[in-house]
């Protein structure tokens, strides 16, 4: 097995950001390539963070081991900084791209740290309160005889609509685990982590709680701390922010219009939807979360129509905060207020829509982190790799599936046949042209039925080619087994490796080796000079 770099991709957007585009970079803090670019944030932190703002939110980190509680306790002897990143809970660890994300908080708070000469701790925000169920409780594996297979947890009617924090995994989670380990074979390491799943993955663990859990074990040697989102002591540090956005929302709506009139200026797209008269918080009640729009008598909510005056909202914010969450867009606002950050590790979609928020970041007197991409990684193991280099193919080519297939055996069809073929095409072509010609002057209206026949001809030889195509894939179906099988590890479904495949794929396969493998690949390169 070996891992291999790749361009993390994204929208038009993001691109041009990573490639510093002016017109794209001017939306963001900096380059997140330069060095200046974090000394000019760090600079702003000791400008705007008070002495005591670590100790603040020591109590809200729970560091997953020994190097994370030695991590901690620095950066808040020597008033360090934070570099984040996070993700939604999932099952059995979500998608590879959230350990991902955390390891290249790893690396990059090791390289600020060296070169700001400060404690830097990369911290991993579980997003607890987010309450898209449908989108968390599945993962998928491919078995030893390379098919893919989708394994989750069935919805219920108590979830619909609940944050994730609340949310308990169920008895159904036995069988998922019992599909789990059936997909794989076993080996020296398969009852380890089976066993740690069913530790973290029991039916009383709500999904927050049991992904916590997973990710600990996994990071345990990493410097890395986890933050609940729904963590008390954080609501009640985030209360605050979250009640300056109930006192004016129309303020808020004003600056995301005007960061869509921004992108709009410069040729991007909105990266998430503009709704007028929402505002950027949610209620969670017990019907569950609901978006808190707001109006001239008050506030309502979205989904169920309940209206609450303002004054009645800003006293629920102060007296219960753990019921109030930020949206996607104030979220990271929320967490640059609480945490001194230097940095935001994210994905394709979370670059993107920082783009969206330096005027909402503004509007809050909050200072908006550099926003870094993460690792993107694609594990190759030995079985793709021979497939790869026996058939000369090329990793992004494999994305294409049955077209490439296809592609494929016409290029494997003998060069008699196709000869043959394109010769009987071209002479179709010429003699209905020749034949065009001569009976136009018979009669104008035969042209018609030459076009007719040529294009019955023509569609005969393509069904003929199409049986011809078939019939050498039948007889090369080992090849076209073994290209399938690349396909399904690199491409399942189509869709990027660490979008589908969670880590479990590969340490139930490889063992914690696997992430010290993925830890060693993932670069953070730094440039002096010019942000």
């Amino acid at each position: 097995m070996r891992l291999l770099r790749r361009p993390l991709g994204g929208s038009p957007l993001v691109r041009d950001y990573l490639s510093g585009i002016a017109a794209a970079a001017s939306l963001y803090r900096g380059s997140p390539f330069q060095l200046a670019t974090y000394r000019d944030k760090a600079k702003d932190l000791e400008r705007t963070t008070g002495p005591d703002a670590i100790a603040r939110v020591v109590p809200m980190i729970k560091p997953v081991g020994p190097a994370a509680e030695k991590a901690l306790r620095t950066v808040a002897r020597d008033n360090g900084y934070f570099v984040t990143t996070g993700q939604q809970p999932g099952l059995f660890g979500g998608p590879l791209y959230s350990l991902y994300k955390a390891l290249t908080a790893v690396r990059l708070a090791e390289v600020l740290a060296a070169e700001l000469a400060r404690p830097v701790m990369p911290l991993f925000w579980v997003a607890s309160e987010d309450h898209d169920w449908e989108e968390t409780n599945h993962t998928h594996v491919v078995d030893a005889s390379n098919a893919l297979h989708r394994i989750a947890v069935g919805p219920g009617p108590v979830r619909a609509g609940r944050p994730l924090g609340r949310v308990r995994v169920g008895d159904g989670i036995h069988d998922a685990v019992g599909q789990l380990a059936g997909h794989f074979p076993r080996n020296d390491f398969h009852t380890r982590y089976i066993d740690l799943v069913r530790e973290t993955f029991h039916p009383s663990a709500t999904m927050a709680s049991a992904f916590s859990g997973l990710m600990t074990e996994l990071l345990r040697d990493t410097p890395v701390g986890l933050v609940d989102a729904a963590d008390p002591v954080l609501k009640q540090a985030s209360r605050p922010l979250l009640r300056a956005e109930a006192e004016d929302p129309a303020d808020s709506e004003t600056a995301i219009s005007r960061s869509c009139d921004d992108l709009t200026q410069r040729g991007y797209h909105h990266q998430v939807p503009y709704i007028a008269g929402a505002t950027n918080l949610f209620l969670d009640s017990v019907d569950g979360r609901d978006r808190v729009q707001h109006g001239a008598g008050g506030f309502e909510l979205r989904r169920t129509g309940r209206t609450i005056s303002r004054e009645d909202f800003l006293a629920l914010i102060d007296d219960a905060p753990q019921r109030v969450s930020p949206n996607v867009l104030l979220r990271p606002v929320v967490e640059s207020f609480v945490f001194p950050t230097l940095a935001y590790v994210g994905g394709p979609g979370e670059l993107a829509y920082f783009g969206q928020l330096g005027r909402l970041f503004r509007r809050h007197g909050v200072g908006m982190p550099v926003v870094v991409p993460r690792g993107s990684l694609l594990v190759l193991e030995k079985k793709v790799v021979r497939v790869i280099e026996k058939h000369g193919l090329e990793i992004d080519e494999l994305r294409e599936g049955n077209a490439l297939l296809s592609r494929f055996a016409r290029d494997q069809v003998p060069e008699g046949v196709s000869g043959a073929v394109a010769a009987w095409r071209g002479a179709v072509e010429s003699f209905a042209t020749e034949l065009t010609g001569t009976v136009n002057g018979i009669d104008p209206v035969l042209k018609g039925a030459v076009a007719k026949a040529r294009n019955s001809g023509l569609a005969a030889l393509g069904a003929l080619e199409k049986k011809i195509v078939r019939a050498v894939k039948r007889s090369s179906e080992v090849t076209w087994n073994q290209i399938a099988k690349a396909q399904v590890n690199l491409w399942p479904a189509g869709k990027p490796q660490d979008r589908v495949l969670g880590p479990l794929q590969y340490l139930m396969r490889y063992g914690e080796e696997f992430v010290s493998m993925a830890l060693g690949e993932i670069r953070v390169e730094l440039h002096s000079g010019k942000s």
